[in-house]
């Protein structure tokens, strides 16, 4: 009992860790099946792996290495579901097997680094491949180091294989698989001399695999760091062009209705000399121009208003279906930039959507309105696309495709300023209508 109790167990523990962390980096939406289906699955195949391996050694009572043999097919046969699983870049899917293969082999080497000065009968020879005591190691083992792995390795992969392109990988790619062959060739190096300096050797192997899982933290981390603060940069940019944009469109309104004064000199002057056909024709040419060009009231905050205006404006000249709702009780506590950007954006974009369609299906909606402290922003347009895109979702779920018109930095700077103020930025397509909802807590500080 105790010779099948403990080959499987030990089989187990060495190998479900490995089994279950190749696939933890990756997004569900990359795994062919969802990630409960699969490390469940995973943890089932481990144990009937596990609980078949006594048998299987039995028949090679006199083959030495046949657990390892065994252990090996395994590992390739997961490698090979694994590959098959994991819908992501090959460059990507290599680095995590390399991470894990290097979790796989220093769990070996410390377990025999160990045997080195524990008597030689509590690694009894018909135990075949995991004695009692073999099998406590890897438990011990796996205790001390999965959880290590788990936080400063797979966590910080996790954000880096979600986010980080494939072409923007080559350099940590590089130096993860040089550093993790080099750890593990000096590793091989240093346990030949186990037996004559085995707390020299041992103090190294430790020294060398906490520093390859520190190089690992580092590399993962601060790419990412570096991404994202380029990204941050690249929406900076992208707000600023966006606000000047938005700006001189709105100024150049202003002085279009500052003309007016000028052009209304010259109605008096013709009208003065009763040159009422003149000023017939110059009625016809440029009345329903200013006709649409008043300085509207919509909620006393100047900035919201020059914004309203000039895209109602714009919407009216395409012949846009509208409904607004404006409540901001004359403030709304952001800054002009921010306001011009996030309200801009939206409804830049609804716009682009909407031209896409005939006259007749052009619907906009606009619902701003405060609530105590928060700031809450619906804008509904109709769109070309008609499946739905499920349940409300933040902007990565857009990101890369022209739904509805919007396009991804558009969405992510608005998520930024949304999240800024504290708040929340969702987007949702259905049933031809595309919804954005904005929460914002400017009264509780920026973060």
């Amino acid at each position: 009992m105790n010779y099948y109790l403990s080959n499987g167990l030990g089989f187990f523990i060495q190998l479900a860790p490995c089994a279950l962390m190749i696939f933890l980096p990756f997004p569900e939406e990359n795994l062919r099946f969802s990630r409960k289906r699969i490390l469940t699955a995973t943890v089932v195949l481990a144990g009937f792996l596990a609980a078949l391996f006594p048998l299987m050694l039995l028949p090679f009572p006199t083959l030495t290495g046949m657990g390892n043999l065994i252990m090996l097919v395994t590992l390739l046969l997961i490698l090979a579901a694994f590959v098959w699983l994991v819908r992501e870049d090959l460059t990507k899917k290599i680095l995590v097997f390399f991470v894990v293969l290097f979790y796989a082999i220093t769990q070996y080497w410390l377990v025999n680094s160990a045997r080195i000065i524990l008597p030689p009968e509590l690694f009894m020879a018909h135990y075949r491949s995991y004695s009692p005591t073999s099998t406590l190691l890897y438990a011990a083992m796996a205790a001390v180091s999965l959880p290590i792995t788990l936080f400063c390795v797979i966590r910080p992969m996790e954000g880096f294989i979600r986010e980080m392109e494939p072409e923007e990988i080559r350099r940590e790619f590089l130096i993860a698989i040089l550093s993790t062959t080099v750890i593990m060739a000096a590793m091989m190096a240093v346990s030949d001399q186990a037996v004559q300096y085995y707390p020299v050797v041992m103090m190294l192997e430790l020294l060398l695999i906490l520093g390859q899982v520190l190089i690992y933290w580092l590399l993962f981390r601060e790419s990412l760091r570096r991404k994202r603060d380029n990204e941050r940069r690249r929406i900076l940019e992208i707000q600023q062009m966006q606000y000047e944009k938005i700006s001189q469109e709105m100024e150049n309104a202003r002085l279009l209705r500052h003309d007016l004064r000028h052009h209304l000199n010259v109605l008096g002057a013709l009208n003065a000399q009763g040159r009422q056909e003149e000023i017939s024709e110059y009625l016809k040419q440029y009345g329903a121009v200013y006709e649409q060009l008043r300085q509207q009231n919509f909620s006393g905050d100047p900035v919201v208003d020059g914004i309203l205006e000039y895209y109602l404006t714009r919407a009216r000249d395409e012949s846009i279906s509208m409904e607004y709702e404006i409540d901001l009780q004359g403030t709304n506590r952001l800054e002009a930039m921010d306001m011009t950007v996030l309200l801009g954006n939206c409804l830049e974009n609804a716009l682009k959507a909407l031209q896409k369609l005939p006259p007749e299906q052009r619907k906009l909606s606009i619902n701003l309105r405060s609530a105590k402290s928060m700031i809450l922003m619906r804008i509904q347009n109709s769109c070309a696309e008609t499946d739905d895109s499920g349940a409300p979702a933040g902007w990565e779920a857009f990101a890369g495709h022209a739904h509805s018109g919007y396009l991804s930095a558009g969405l992510n700077s608005v998520d930024a300023i949304a999240q800024k103020y504290n708040g929340s930025a969702l987007f949702q397509r259905k049933d031809g209508t595309f919804t954005t909802r904005i929460i914002l807590n400017p009264g509780q500080g920026e973060k």
